[in-house]
């Protein structure tokens, strides 16, 4: 019988404890394997085991959640295996030592945040009619609809990037670092990760609560975290 693999979720500082809790695959119990100050937190699975479905993405979220309620975590992405705790100990806590040291300081006492904000019914175009009420106008001919139609699209994008900075501007204020990234369907107005140290969780979320007051007949927010910080740990690995 074949010896297992390694099935790899993340790494830690090697003084935070010990994880704990089921992994991917045969739910075998997830373990640290220790080396240059680090820990990668592991558990094993079938030598010939590959990527699995819905509950193995499920039990590698859930297993990093766990480690990012209390501890700095680099997280590695699905379905990175080894083939020992020595590989392990050699390719990635040795060889990339100097990268995660860097990393570790960088996420000392700080969480990912997440913030999504979506428009409310209508109140992108809305808005839009606010600003420029000209566009209402009911044009006569296909030209005419034509150039209607293209003043409307350049007001939309105008618009948007001016809803995202009026939400950027005070969602970044407790950050120490910002991701925004493209908007993952039509009506969501930012889509924003965040890097905050935790003792500031308490500001970040005051002003989601403000926002979400303050513009709720225009945006609904979607406030998540902490997560594991994949924006901001930009490991250069392969396995």
């Amino acid at each position: 019988m074949s010896e297992p693999a390694v099935y790899v979720y993340g790494v830690v500082n090697g003084s935070s404890p010990a994880a704990k809790g089921a992994g991917v695959a045969t739910a075998a119990p997830v373990r640290m394997v220790a080396g240059d100050g680090f820990a990668a937190v592991v558990s094993d699975v079938p030598a010939d085991w590959r990527t699995g479905g819905r509950d193995d993405l499920q039990a590698h979220d859930r297993v990093l959640a766990a480690l990012v309620a209390q501890h700095a975590v680099v997280p590695m992405r699905f379905g990175v295996v080894m083939e020992s705790d020595d590989a392990v100990r050699e390719r990635l806590l040795a060889g990339h030592a100097g990268e995660l040291g860097a990393l570790f300081e960088r996420l000392d006492d700080r969480v990912q945040m997440s913030v999504k904000a979506y428009y409310v019914g209508e109140a992108l175009l809305r808005e839009v009619v606010r600003r420029y009420p000209q566009l209402k106008r009911d044009p006569e001919s296909q030209p005419e609809r034509i150039a209607l139609g293209r003043d409307v699209a350049a007001a939309v994008e105008e618009q948007r990037a001016l809803d995202q900075d009026l939400l950027l501007t005070p969602l970044s204020e407790p950050a120490d670092d910002v991701r925004v990234e493209p908007p993952a369907a039509e009506r969501q107005a930012l889509n924003l990760q965040l890097l905050v140290a935790r003792p500031r969780r308490a500001q970040l979320d005051a002003t989601v609560t403000r926002l979400a007051t303050e513009y709720g007949d225009r945006f609904a927010f979607r406030y998540v975290g902490p997560l594991p910080p994949y924006s901001f740990t930009e490991l250069e690995w392969d396995s």
